[in-house]
């Protein structure tokens, strides 16, 4: 468990250099997953400080100075990324475990665990990676855990599909609705809001 890397100040570890990453923040991570499109590209030292802030697939990441609980898994598909330094990063042994924890997390009673831990300032709240390394949570027998992680990345990809399929619905019955209306409004002349 560890803090993200900090680019800036006494403590940074990051320094401009000519290895690229993407850096992932908490404004990156979105209805519990972490959205790639939006990842900033930058420019780091490569050393073997920053080699250990890379991000693994299926390392967690959580918000440690944040308004609210965040939590998400590092996809495969990611690449070289790091964490900025508000997020804390939690590498677990194995996908199967990192899968079952970011579940864990996210769910009702991990992210109340969480906030119980969180410390609240003026406008952010903040947790600390030793606040959160007391966290108990619950781990199903190893025998059960590959069988979990199977069923949660089936759940994830039907969720996947059905907001696909729904936002694909969406749009489509907008804009079919749409085109009606610009149709009536030729035939019958325009008419301008007020």
């Amino acid at each position: 468990m560890r803090q993200g890397l900090s680019r800036s100040g006494r403590s940074a570890g990051a320094r401009q250099g000519d290895g690229k990453v993407r850096l992932v923040s908490g404004t990156n991570i979105q209805d519990d997953q972490i959205a790639e499109a939006g990842l900033e590209t930058i420019r780091i030292h490569d050393s073997e400080l920053t080699a250990k802030h890379l991000l693994r697939a299926y390392d967690v990441v959580i918000t440690g100075k944040s308004t609210a609980v965040k939590a998400a898994y590092v996809p495969p598909t990611i690449g070289r990324a790091v964490a900025n330094s508000t997020l804390i990063v939690v590498s677990p042994h194995d996908a199967d475990m990192g899968l079952y924890l970011w579940w864990f997390l996210t769910s009702r009673d991990g992210r109340r665990m969480v906030e119980a831990r969180m410390v609240a300032g003026m406008t952010v709240s903040s947790l600390l990676p030793s606040a959160l390394a007391n966290l108990e949570v619950p781990i199903p027998p190893a025998a059960e855990l590959r069988l979990y992680a199977q069923l949660i990345e089936a759940s994830e990809r039907a969720y996947r599909a059905a907001t696909d399929a729904a936002r694909i619905r969406r749009t489509a019955f907008r804009d079919y609705h749409m085109d009606r209306a610009s149709e009536a409004k030729v035939r019958q002349g325009a008419t301008q809001w007020r």
